[in-house]
């Protein structure tokens, strides 16, 4: 009984000598509190923000190569205008007109004079003249005449074939449109020039 009283004791001492080592322990185990750290967080980005570019690497100029001087054409002097000489003669006087014809059937000409104001008879035709105009010498020359032609028919009638003028260098332009005669104009008849030539005095 003592000896078993005595191994209860011993236990109970060896418990608290284990309990005593384990409270002394535990202070040493215990870490120190640290104050926690703080991390920063990354800035809000903005996505309707252009991102700035990177600045580019500038490069040396290259020298460039020397132009060489313009070329100057020298100015055109501008041309010189000669104003005609102002004519010294008028037009001559048409005292008639000068007309050809030619029968188409038969193959004949015929070339025939019209005083101004009268008429002629050229086959069936009855051709008469109410004026002829002409350039003077010194310009192109040029005759044109204001003539009226009728023809004759079997019955005795008359019918009008042309009224108008009619111009010797263009016989096309305004002709007489007939199946069997042609007329045209030659020229103008003029009175002839009249003697302007000085008189040598009487020796």
């Amino acid at each position: 009984m003592r000896k078993s009283s005595l191994t209860l004791a011993a236990a109970a001492l060896l418990a608290s000598t284990f309990l005593a080592g384990t409270m002394a322990v535990q202070p040493s185990l215990a870490q120190p509190e640290q104050p926690p750290v703080e991390i920063p967080l990354p800035a809000p980005v903005d996505p309707t923000a252009t991102p700035e570019p990177e600045p580019m690497e500038e490069l040396p100029a290259q020298p460039q190569p020397a132009l060489p001087p313009p070329v100057v054409e020298p100015a055109m002097p501008a041309p010189e205008v000669i104003d005609p000489a102002p004519t010294t003669s008028a037009a001559p006087q048409a005292l008639g007109v000068i007309l050809g014809g030619i029968d188409k059937v038969a193959a004949r000409t015929a070339r025939f004079e019209i005083n101004l104001r009268q008429q002629a008879v050229y086959n069936t035709l009855i051709i008469k003249a109410y004026a002829c105009k002409t350039r003077p010498p010194e310009e192109p020359p040029e005759s044109a005449a204001f003539l009226k032609i009728l023809e004759r028919k079997p019955d005795g009638t008359m019918q009008k074939l042309f009224s108008g003028w009619m111009f010797a260098s263009s016989p096309a332009l305004n002709a007489l449109e007939h199946p069997v005669y042609d007329v045209w104009v030659v020229s103008c008849k003029t009175a002839p020039a009249a003697n302007t030539s000085p008189v040598p005095p009487n020796t």
